[in-house]
């Protein structure tokens, strides 16, 4: 900007229309007392400003501020405080935001401002919280200009937010991410927008590409596993890989107990039986609540009863009513495992206790069916003990 003070914004016709002789007499007189404005200290200097702004001699103001932000003993702080004053004027007392633009580019390139006072200074108190169509065109304008990479990456990450959430310009969206993966490949929120893409697309591996880096280089330790845990999700359902699962997996259950449903599926869909059954026995264990204790349990003794092994099946399912009496479906499993030791009489006493258990109308049908079929097998296994 011109070191030189330009006095062609002395002249009458700056002054803004006074509302009394008086009142011009006064602008007149400060209007004239700029000519010794480069003599005066700092804090003369602001006070004659904010006259100026006070009342509305913003051709003044511009001129003075455009003086000061030039000159070389400034400080950094200094300039930039009289930086912001001077896109305010522009933007809020000239009304020219093509001015303000020049300014703010001018701003950011000479002292490479954090995004985070571009935001709070510029975006939020010059432009207005709110105001998402200027936030963007201001982002358009400064956002080669910021030198430093962590800094671009947060205006473009800003940039993306608004045309995707607040001013809904979704065309505009992906162009910014890959630019951002240009200068920084491992920026978590570009590689979830991608991920999300190829999710959309039903691009399984692609989007398991994306997970991978993600879960490599998040930093927060929850984040981190959280992609993990997604990662594993997606082999198991999407592609079909329950061995790759796995192996995400198994690591984890014990640090992060959500992840284990998902690992005791990857048992089940590889035949891992024995593994599965001390997995289940392990997370009863450790589960962090009575209702999850005997989930655990329920899916182990369903375990048991597959390989054959319906003693054991029942004995666990016992343990799981006792921490889930009112579970119908843990009581079913376990007259299944009664049916399977041909327990009859301890079948009979289980059915008559799924009477205090039963609610509602359609478990009360679903009893009754279960109670049919068991009186049928004893029926059945009575006529073959005879035999």
């Amino acid at each position: 900007m011109d070191t030189v003070l330009n006095l062609s914004a002395l002249d009458d016709e700056f002054i803004p229309p006074p509302q009394s002789q008086e009142e011009y007499r006064f602008l007149v007189s400060l209007v004239s007392s700029i000519t010794d404005f480069p003599r005066m200290s700092h804090q003369e200097q602001d006070i004659l400003m904010r006259s100026l702004e006070t009342y509305e001699c913003y051709r003044q103001l511009d001129q003075l501020l455009r003086w000061r932000v030039a000159r070389p003993e400034r400080t950094h702080t200094q300039q930039l405080a009289d930086y912001f004053w001077l896109m305010r004027v522009h933007h809020t007392g000239l009304d020219s935001f093509d001015s303000f633009i020049d300014v703010a580019k001018t701003s950011v390139k000479a002292l490479q401002i954090p995004f985070s006072s571009v935001r709070l200074k510029i975006m939020d108190e010059i432009l207005g919280a709110e105001n998402f169509r200027e936030h963007l065109l201001l982002l358009r304008a400064i956002v080669d200009d910021l030198e430093d990479v962590s800094q671009k990456v947060l205006a473009l990450e800003r940039l993306a937010l608004i045309c995707e959430k607040k001013l809904f310009l979704e065309g505009e969206v992906e162009p910014i991410y890959f630019q951002i993966l240009k200068i920084a490949p491992h920026n978590e929120k570009a590689r979830k927008f991608r991920k999300l893409q190829h999710v959309h697309n039903m691009e399984w591996a692609e989007a398991a590409e994306q997970l991978k880096v993600l879960a490599e280089h998040t930093e927060n330790l929850q984040e981190r596993a959280r992609h993990k845990h997604e990662l594993a999700q997606l082999h198991l359902y999407n592609l079909n890989q329950p061995g790759a699962a796995l192996e995400i997996l198994r690591p984890m259950a014990i640090q992060f107990p959500e992840t284990r449903h998902t690992l005791i599926e990857a048992f089940e869909r590889l035949e891992l039986h024995e593994e599965l059954l001390s997995a289940l026995l392990s997370f009863e264990r450790t589960s962090r609540s009575p209702d999850e204790a005997a989930q655990f349990k329920s899916r182990r003794g369903n375990g048991l009863l597959k390989l054959g092994r319906a003693q054991e099946a029942a004995k666990v399912f016992r343990e799981a009513l006792q921490l889930q009496p009112s579970s119908l479906l843990i009581h079913e499993s376990l007259v299944s495992a009664l049916l399977e030791t041909g327990a009859t009489a301890q079948l009979c006493d289980q059915l008559e206790s799924l009477n205090d258990v039963v609610q509602l109308d359609s478990s009360k049908k679903m009893l009754a069916e279960l109670v049919e079929r068991a009186r049928k097998v004893i029926e059945i296994h009575d006529t073959t003990s005879k035999l």
